[in-house]
């Protein structure tokens, strides 16, 4: 046989050889996926604005709509549901700041879900853009107060809020004057916040959403108020949240419909903020 008919079959087998050797020479592969990677795709902003043929508020509607219409009820999805939710309304507020079901719920179901620096995201950025509208400040001001515990910037942003206002303008600044004197009893005015927000819907999925979180608060505020009832019994502040078991204070620990939980951090329980990997704050 001519040698040079041989010539392209020794170029192949070499080929082959050489890919093998690299194929075994390889690292190990975790089957597992990096914690970057989720179960659903967000399309950047400006992906949507092409499908859309330009159209960033068509773009935004549609994702504010598979944001609420694609969650899931089992409880094992909390947490790509959350991360789900944080990525598709950052979008949201990147093609139209304004967009009010973005916002409105985006406070309801992230801010109380866990997520509150990315709920309040969504806020700063709806007070911006709808400046005739007063309830994006009010919402930020209540979020700075109960969660972040800044006196000073909630009422801030309660000023803006009445300036903004038609009939709630005295409502927004006693708020304010209140916070200042310190006479909010934070827990009782979080609860009753919820409850109107949950009564304002006829959204029955975004109700067992809000129910949720209603009861997540409930357990906040059960846990808060054994712990006036053990340091009023005993004479001391408590160190060791399990201290109110063994007194009897509770018979057992609330559970957290949400399963982020509860922490006890300075001496006071509070909302445990959601961590999601990958999706962390530089």
């Amino acid at each position: 046989m001519d040698r040079r008919n041989l010539t392209p079959l020794a170029v192949a087998v070499a080929g082959f050889g050489l890919f093998a050797a690299i194929w075994a020479a390889r690292p190990p592969v975790s089957s597992a996926p990096p914690a970057e990677v989720f179960d659903r795709v967000v399309l950047s902003a400006p992906v949507q604005v092409l499908l859309t043929g330009g159209d960033r508020f068509l773009a935004a509607n549609f994702e504010s709509i598979r944001a609420v219409a694609t969650a899931s009820d089992a409880p094992e999805a909390a947490e790509a549901n959350a991360s789900f939710a944080i990525r598709a309304r950052r979008v949201v507020a990147q093609l139209n700041p304004c967009h009010e079901d973005n916002y409105y719920q985006g406070n309801a179901l992230l801010t109380w879900g866990g997520a509150v620096a990315e709920g309040n995201d969504l806020l700063r950025r709806a007070t911006d853009c709808r400046f005739w509208d007063e309830v994006p400040p009010f919402f930020y001001g209540f979020n700075q107060y109960f969660f972040l515990h800044d006196a000073d910037g909630a009422r801030t942003a309660l000023e803006t809020a009445a300036e903004r206002a038609t009939d709630n303008a005295a409502g927004f600044r006693k708020f304010a004057i209140m916070l200042a004197a310190g006479e909010l009893k934070d827990d009782s005015a979080a609860l009753e916040f919820l409850q109107r927000e949950r009564a304002q819907t006829n959204d029955p999925k975004l109700q067992g959403m809000l129910d949720k979180r209603i009861a997540r608060l409930q357990g906040l505020i059960a846990l808060r108020m054994a712990q006036q009832r053990y340091e009023a019994r005993f004479g001391h502040a408590l160190t060791n949240p399990q201290a109110l078991i063994d007194s009897g204070e509770l018979d057992a620990f609330p559970d957290d419909p949400l399963r982020i939980g509860y922490e006890f951090a300075d001496g006071r329980f509070r909302l445990r903020e959601l961590k999601i990997a990958g999706l962390e704050r530089p």
